[in-house]
């Protein structure tokens, strides 16, 4: 019993609140965090600027911090957010197995003589099109 409480404990609170299907924040966390990434971009790229009498982040050394910090969290906050709607997939991975050799090839053939059809199809189409527009161009000539 003691050796079950103490596995219980050991989880972290932070990571099991993460791991909580809050879809609708991971939304907005999404969102925000691109916003986050694009502004320290933008500071980066010096399409905006700091002015040098802003409180903390005032001034060139500063300012690049500020950036790089920004980016950061925006980074980390994205993928946080992202990881959540993705997580179910991981599980489904370890239950993903490859054809065997024989159905492999079927479906590389099927394909094949699928794309060698629908070429065929639109080289016909094409050609009746191209007869269409050679038989209606002396009357088009005509009027035009």
């Amino acid at each position: 019993m003691a050796e079950k409480a103490k596995q219980l404990e050991k989880k972290s609170r932070i990571r099991e609140f993460i791991e909580k299907d809050y879809k609708y924040e991971n939304l907005l966390l999404a969102v925000l965090s691109i916003f986050a990434l694009e502004l320290g971009v933008l500071l980066l790229a010096k399409y905006l600027v700091i002015p040098e009498t802003a409180f903390l982040i005032g001034g060139a050394v500063a300012s690049k911090v500020f950036s790089w910090i920004l980016v950061a969290l925006g980074a980390i906050s994205l993928v946080l957010s992202v990881s959540s709607f993705y997580a179910p997939s991981f599980a489904e991975v370890k239950h993903i197995s490859g054809l065997k050799k024989s159905e492999f090839i079927g479906n590389v053939v099927k394909v094949l003589l699928f794309s060698v059809v629908l070429a065929l199809f639109f080289v016909l189409c094409e050609y009746l099109i191209d007869v269409v527009v050679k038989w209606l161009a002396p009357l088009f000539d005509k009027w035009f």
